[in-house]
């Protein structure tokens, strides 16, 4: 059985990134909504005990 080369293993995670990268270009205000959405609920969740 052939081993994953260092080469493959590079290859392979640019192509994941340049997916990701593709698909939020794509759909931009789906991701800015999602992101702030996110965002949003991540800074409500903190609670700060005076």
């Amino acid at each position: 059985m052939k081993k994953i080369t260092k080469r493959e293993i590079i290859a392979f995670l640019l192509g994941i990134f340049a997916l990701f990268l593709f698909e939020s270009i794509y759909d931009w205000e789906g991701t800015k909504k999602a992101f702030l959405k996110g965002y949003e609920r991540g800074r409500n969740s903190i609670k700060i005990d005076n």
